[in-house]
C-alpha cells in the first residue's frame, strides 16, 4: 500500500506499520539517525522520533516555497564581458527595472491578502536593451524539493521575438553570481509562449510554480536571475498553491487571437491602436455574428420597431419591398388588364386593311 507516492512503510518499535513516507524522506530520517532501514521499502522509527501522527506535517514541511521579494533584487552587472558593447557596472548598466505599489489584483477574491502589493517590473519594449535582474539569495538544504512561486504579467510582444526567462543557480556561497555563471551553470526556464503552463490565470496575471531539487553536496545557496528583452514583465509575490485552489480562472476571451499577453504597461492590457485591442476584437466579433434577429411582439403590446442599430443593407431593403408589393398583386388579373389595355388602344379595322393590302401585293 502507498499514499500519494509514499512507498516506504514506517514502523514503530514493535514493527507495527503506522504510516508511509517518501523514499527521499525515509533516507533523510535515517541520515539524521531518527530511523533505521529494516528493508528496501520499510524503516523503523527510533523512540525519540516523533510519532506518525505528526509525520504528515513533517512531510508538508519538506516542500520549501520561495517567492518574489522585490526589494531583494538588483541589477546584475556583466562581470565576465558577455555583453559585446563593453563592460558595465551598476551605474551605466542599461538594465531596466522598477519597484512600485499597485492594487493587489487578487485581493477582491482572497480577502486575506493585502489591498496593495509591490511589483518588480523588468525590461522594456526597446530593441537593443536586455535587462538582467538578480537576487532572492536563499540558504538551502541538500537534496530537498523547493518551489519558486510567483504571479507574472506581460513578458510578450506582438512580434514573438522577446526574451522572458527565469534562471536558477546553486552556489557554495551567498556572493552574488555574474551573468556568465547563470548562463554556464544555471537552470533556464522560458516563461513565455506556453513553454511552461501556469497553474492559474486571473485577469491578466498568471500563477507559476517552478519546482527544483537541490544538489546533494557542495552547494548551500540558491540564487535567481530574470532576463527580459523587447517586452517588459511584472512579478508579484505568491503563496503556496493551496491558497488559490478556489480562485476561479478568469482568462482573456480573445486569448487565441492576440499575439501577446496582457501587460499592465497598457491601461486596457493591450495597445488601443492595434488590431488586437479589446475594442477592435469585440467589434469584429459583433460583425461576424451579424445583426440580431427581430424580437417577436408580446401579445397585446402592439408593433415592434426594427432594430435601428443593426447595419443598414440596401439590397435586403429592396428585396423586402419587392416581396411586399408582389404579395399584394394578383398576377392573373394583371395579365388580363394588360391585354384589354392593348386591345382597346389598337385600331383593328386599320390593321385588317393593311394586312389585306400586303397580301394583294404579295400575289
Amino acid at each position: 500500500m502507498e499514499k500519494n507516492g509514499q512507498t516506504v512503510s514506517v514502523l514503530d518499535e514493535r514493527n507495527t506499520v503506522i504510516g508511509y513516507t517518501y523514499p527521499k524522506r525515509a533516507k533523510g530520517l535515517v541520515k539524521k539517525r531518527r530511523a533505521e532501514f529494516v528493508s528496501d521499502n520499510a524503516i523503523r522509527l527510533h523512540r525519540q522520533c516523533p510519532t506518525y501522527e505528526n509525520m504528515e506535517d513533517m512531510e508538508m514541511n519538506q516542500i520549501h516555497y520561495i517567492t518574489v521579494n522585490p526589494s531583494a533584487w538588483h541589477k546584475n552587472p556583466d562581470e565576465n564581458g558577455l555583453n559585446v558593447r563593453g563592460p558595465f557596472n551598476r551605474v551605466n548598466d542599461p538594465t531596466v527595472c522598477e519597484r512600485f505599489m499597485i492594487d493587489n489584483p487578487l485581493a477582491n477574491d482572497i480577502t486575506s491578502l493585502p489591498r496593495l502589493t509591490e511589483v518588480l517590473s523588468v525590461g522594456s519594449w526597446n530593441w537593443d536593451v536586455t535587462s538582467y535582474i538578480a537576487g532572492n539569495i536563499h540558504e538551502i538544504e541538500p537534496d530537498s524539493e523547493y518551489h519558486f512561486v510567483f504571479w507574472l504579467n506581460g513578458g510578450e510582444n506582438d512580434r514573438s521575438d522577446e526574451t522572458c526567462q527565469l534562471q536558477i543557480l546553486f552556489t557554495a556561497t551567498p556572493d552574488p553570481a555574474s551573468r556568465g555563471e547563470y548562463y554556464a551553470a544555471g537552470l533556464h526556464f522560458r516563461l513565455n509562449r506556453g513553454y511552461i503552463k501556469p497553474l492559474k490565470k486571473y485577469n491578466g496575471w498568471e500563477y507559476y510554480d517552478i519546482p527544483f531539487t537541490t544538489p546533494q553536496t557542495g552547494y548551500g545557496y540558491v540564487q535567481f536571475q530574470l532576463v527580459a528583452d523587447r517586452a517588459p514583465m511584472a512579478l508579484i509575490d505568491a503563496r503556496e498553491p493551496e491558497l488559490y485552489k478556489d480562485l476561479p480562472d478568469l482568462t482573456d476571451p480573445y486569448e487565441d487571437r492576440r499575439p501577446q499577453r496582457h501587460n499592465i504597461f497598457f491601461e486596457d492590457g493591450w495597445p488601443v491602436d492595434k488590431w488586437y485591442s479589446t475594442t477592435n476584437l469585440a467589434h469584429e466579433k459583433r460583425v461576424q455574428a451579424g445583426p440580431c434577429p427581430p424580437i417577436p411582439p408580446m401579445p397585446g403590446t402592439g408593433p415592434v420597431f426594427p432594430n435601428l442599430s443593426a447595419p443598414f443593407n440596401q439590397s435586403d431593403l429592396a428585396q423586402n419591398i419587392i416581396d411586399e408589393i408582389m404579395g399584394e398583386i394578383d398576377v392573373d388579373d394583371l395579365q388580363e388588364e394588360i391585354k384589354r389595355a392593348i386591345l382597346d388602344g389598337l385600331d383593328m379595322d386599320a390593321i385588317r386593311t393593311n394586312i389585306v393590302k400586303s397580301l394583294n401585293l404579295s400575289n
